[in-house]
């Protein structure tokens, strides 16, 4: 059985820096799905890619400077130490909470690499999935993963609120196209962030230098 309480989104990543994308799409789940709130959680060490450059105190910063509620910075693999693996994440929120919902928020990038994520097969046991930037259809899922994750898929907002883990959903948003890859390339070549990042993350940007070398 469920609680009835509203379900807990989970966004993990680099936020190297976290930008406008990260944002909009935290939004979005809350305002579509009625999370009750969407829980930033920065990772300590990556796996598909390089170490950031950044100190993660300065990532930290960033953050701390645009979260507002329902929006939270959640250190949980920072203070976890090591590698960060997506499946340790949710096993630990799922032991703190037993019976709520627990949304775990991906763009469709991320999504369509799963299966090069530990023990990616498993997520669903633990969690439901939230896939943002495609239309809630059977042909979002890549047929790579479709063994997988088809049996999962809904197009039903309330199953995410009924039920705790087991359920795909494709989340209908308007996103904002960009990367933080993209923008540390602008930065290099000197080109403007407007409408990448919020502000206090550009003035912050600018008034460490950072992404200069």
């Amino acid at each position: 059985m469920t609680s009835s309480l509203k379900p807990i989104g989970l966004f993990g990543g680099s936020f190297d820096p976290v930008h406008l994308g990260h944002i909009n799409l935290a939004e979005s789940a809350v305002d579509l799905i009625g999370l009750e709130q969407v829980r930033f959680i920065p990772l300590n060490a990556p796996v598909h890619r390089e170490a950031s450059l950044t100190r993660l105190e300065d990532r930290l910063k960033m953050l701390h400077s645009v979260l507002r509620p329902p929006f939270f910075l959640d250190e949980t693999e920072i203070n976890r130490g090591g590698v960060s693996y997506t499946v340790d994440t949710l096993r630990s929120f799922r032991d703190e909470y037993p019976t709520r919902s627990l949304c775990l928020l991906l763009g469709k990038d991320s999504f369509d690499r799963l299966d090069s994520w530990r023990s990616y097969d498993e997520l669903l046991s633990i969690a439901n999935i939230v896939v943002a930037g495609r239309s809630n259809s059977y042909n979002g899922i890549p047929a790579h993963l479709k063994s997988t994750f088809e049996s999962a898929l809904s197009e039903s907002v309330a199953s995410l609120h009924s039920k705790k883990c087991g359920v795909l959903y494709f989340l209908e948003a308007p996103l904002t196209d960009v990367s933080s890859s993209e923008i540390r390339c602008n930065i290099l070549k000197g080109e403007s962030l407007i409408g990448l990042v919020p502000d206090e993350v550009a003035f912050f940007i600018e008034q460490n230098k950072l992404y200069r070398t």
